[in-house]
């Protein structure tokens, strides 16, 4: 099988309930129900550790080409990737750096176009270091002509084959950063037509590992968009879906409400580890749900991951309201009221 048909076949793969829908590759991924927390039997996943088995991400796992994430296992009809099997290592890209969305304040004023009367708060995770920087006004940090509001975002998302940054708000406005400038911000209905009414709750992609090429998939639960986002900004529908809760422990997409998401991937892990792509969701029912490159589901409660308790300025993460990653610079990002 060739790489290119893998990710085909790897983006049919994923099952909500009974309707096989796209899934992963090209950038996109489908996921999510579960009411059991997995914490206490975490995964053995390498230097990126499993959720909830006190390794993630502020040390080495207990890696190995065998480890598998206990109370995980295939969504029906799924399996393991061409090539995949189980973490064997990290999926922390490397690099560093100061803060893509922000981080240190570089500006002043009000938050950009649509305003906002208080601004959320930004913060900011170093993947190497498991250490939260300190955190920042939202409006200090996205400043400029076009610029978002500091307060009301919905979803964000964060390209890596092109330097994009995606925000969409509780407006119904969609901002994109490329490089460091803010283009002029269009309707999201206008943009994203499909998604008719809805808000998203959740954006998120798989950068190809074999090609330049980026998929999102826009989640307002339970239905979910995908497309296929162009280096010219341009986007093309591939399908809608309605989401079904899946069997413990992947989250309740069906009937549940998600809060924030952002995903990890390590392209030199591809078909290799599983770890080579990992999604992050944190879900209204107090719990994040993990998912990787083998199609494995881990879940732990908000209030023992080891990414947030605590650990000095990290925030709560019932009140964040988006979240992504920025491979370059090697951090997770979190924006909200708290």
């Amino acid at each position: 099988m060739s790489v290119g048909s893998g990710l085909s076949s790897l983006r049919m793969r994923l099952v909500i309930g009974s309707v096989v829908v796209l899934g992963l590759a090209n950038a996109c991924l489908i996921l999510g129900d579960a009411s059991e927390d997995s914490s206490s039997n975490g995964g053995k996943g390498g230097t990126g550790g499993a959720i909830g088995d006190g390794s993630w991400p502020d040390g080495p796992g207990n890696g190995g080409s065998g480890g598998v994430s206990s109370g995980g296992g295939a969504p029906s009809g799924g399996g393991a990737p061409s090539g995949g099997g189980a973490p064997s290592g990290g999926g922390a890209p490397s690099g560093g750096g100061a803060p893509s969305g922000g981080g240190a304040p570089s500006g002043g004023g009000s938050g950009g176009s649509g305003g906002g009367s208080t601004s959320w708060t930004l913060y900011s995770l170093s993947w190497a270091t498991g250490a939260w920087s300190a955190p920042t006004a939202l409006e200090l940090a996205w400043t400029g002509t076009n610029a978002p509001p500091s307060s009301g975002i919905a979803s964000v998302v964060q390209l890596e084959h092109y330097d994009r940054l995606l925000v969409f708000t509780e407006a119904g406005k969609f901002h994109v950063r490329s490089g460091s400038t803010w283009k002029t911000p269009v309707s999201t209905s206008a943009k994203f037509p499909e998604l008719g009414a809805l808000v998203p709750r959740a954006t998120y992609h798989v950068a190809s590992p074999t090609a330049i090429e980026e998929g999102i998939t826009i989640v307002s639960n339970p239905t979910a968009v995908l497309y296929t986002y162009k280096a010219d900004d341009s986007v093309v529908f591939d399908q809608k879906v309605t989401m079904k809760d899946e069997p413990s422990p992947g989250p309740p997409q069906g009937t549940g409400t998600v809060l924030w998401d952002f995903e990890v991937r390590d392209p030199t892990l591809y078909l290799k580890s599983a770890d080579w792509y990992l999604a992050y969701f944190g879900y209204a029912d107090g719990k994040i749900y993990r998912f990787d490159g083998a199609f494995v589901w881990t879940a732990a409660s908000m209030s023992t991951m080891p990414m947030f308790a605590g650990k000095p300025n990290a925030p709560d993460p019932s009140k964040m309201r988006a979240a992504w990653f920025d491979a370059k610079l090697n951090r997770a990002y979190f924006v909200g009221p708290g």
